[in-house]
């Protein structure tokens, strides 16, 4: 499938496959393509539940506290509510596909924060974030997980 749109998000190639729009705002799906290492901060969302399928490479995947190693092929979850991020643990480029479900226009909040600049758009990135239900984990949060997540990079 060709992608809608291609976008840099944090640097890395994210294609936007089904838009929120074309289903209602039921779901989405997206693709992430990052190099070793690559992937997003640890994260939780207020309104989506999402589903990780590895097209190419290996990734590994936290959900709660636990780092789950898939394959090319292999498929996990992470559900609203819970930290999570996803990286790059080959030592080529990867490729994840990302299905968000109940979504609040997740393909939408990647083209608004594709445009940002880091770090000096942080406060532009947590204000989107929040407008979005999406918060970033720092140090200072008791969230479940927070250790392994902080051990990501």
């Amino acid at each position: 499938m060709a992608p809608l749109k291609q976008l840099r998000v944090f640097g890395e190639l994210v294609e936007i496959l089904v838009s929120s729009e074309q289903t209602g705002n039921t779901f989405c799906v997206v693709t992430q393509t990052c190099g070793p290492g690559g992937g997003p901060p640890p994260h939780i969302h207020e309104y989506e539940d999402e589903v990780f399928t590895v097209l190419q490479g290996e990734f590994e995947v936290l959900t709660d506290d636990t780092w789950k190693t898939l394959s090319q092929g292999e498929t996990t979850y992470s559900m609203r509510g819970t930290l999570h991020t996803f990286r790059n643990c080959g030592s080529g480029m990867g490729k994840i596909q990302g299905v968000a479900f109940t979504s609040m226009k997740f393909d939408e909040y990647l083209e608004e924060i594709a445009a940002l600049q880091m770090p000096q758009d942080l406060d532009r990135l947590a204000e989107i974030s929040a407008k979005h239900g999406i918060r970033f984990v720092t140090p200072e949060q008791p969230v479940a997980g927070r250790e392994q997540a902080l051990q990501y990079r």
